[in-house]
């Protein structure tokens, strides 16, 4: 009796695991459909995956676009400060060369500035055998006609007779130093009138000699001295003239 019952639960046992064991055709579907959207996600995976790779490649090539135009832009900057810095240095190397120039030739270095009026200058004439016959100052260029041609007129001028040795030839000379105009503004200037010569001829030509200041000789101790001094270190000029005896100096 009692192998009977073991016998017969064993086989109960048997039966109850064989029937846990079965699968249910729901559950079997339910697996299937799991199983075709893990595909279906694979797939949507890879199909991201390749525009993420497509959309770092355009990255990057813009990345590479706008390095390129800031290399250039670098370029061209650092080219146009290496024009700029060559222009300066080129002009700065031009002034200090004309500073140099300048400081060795003293005379390039005068510069003129306009004035009202200056101190009157010195005229030295060597009239030779003509005679000084009138001087008067003018002024605005205007010379009233003269009304004695030849005759001796009343002058305005402000002169000196200086007789010295010359300074080459040792050469007795006489000098008429008359004081130059000086007013700029009014436009001064000096009208002299000379007798003919002793050929009866109206002369070709007087010596003069321009000197800074015509206060200088009056200043001075030994007139003869100083235009002997004048005569080494000025140049003599001539008037020429033809048509008449009278002469403008400005």
């Amino acid at each position: 009796m009692l192998r009977k019952d073991n016998t017969r639960g064993y086989k109960e046992f048997d039966n109850e695991n064989s029937g846990e064991s079965l699968q249910p055709p729901d559950l079997y579907e339910d697996s299937k459909e799991d199983s075709k959207d893990l595909e279906a996600k694979q797939a949507n995976g890879s199909v991201t995956q390749e525009e993420e790779e497509e959309s770092n490649g355009s990255s990057s090539s813009m990345k590479f676009s706008k390095n390129c135009v800031k290399n250039v832009f670098t370029v061209v900057l650092i080219l146009i400060y290496v024009a700029l810095t060559t222009i300066a240095a080129f002009l700065a190397y031009q002034t200090i060369k004309d500073f140099m120039e300048k400081m060795n030739n003293p005379v390039m270095s005068v510069t003129y500035k306009e004035v009202e009026s200056f101190s009157p200058p010195g005229i030295a004439l060597f009239p030779g055998n003509a005679k000084l016959l009138s001087c008067r100052h003018h002024y605005r260029e205007f010379i009233p006609p003269l009304v004695n041609p030849g005759q001796p007129q009343k002058g305005d001028c402000e002169m000196q007779e200086v007789s010295y040795n010359g300074p080459f030839r040792n050469q007795s000379k006489m000098a008429l130093v008359v004081r130059g105009p000086s007013d700029v503004r009014n436009k001064e200037l000096i009208f002299m009138q000379f007798s003919q010569n002793e050929t009866q001829e109206d002369f070709s030509a007087i010596s003069y000699m321009l000197f800074a200041k015509y206060s200088d000789l009056i200043n001075s101790v030994n007139h003869s001295q100083f235009m002997r001094d004048c005569e080494r270190n000025y140049s003599m000029w001539s008037f020429l003239e033809d048509s008449g005896p009278g002469l403008r100096c400005r």
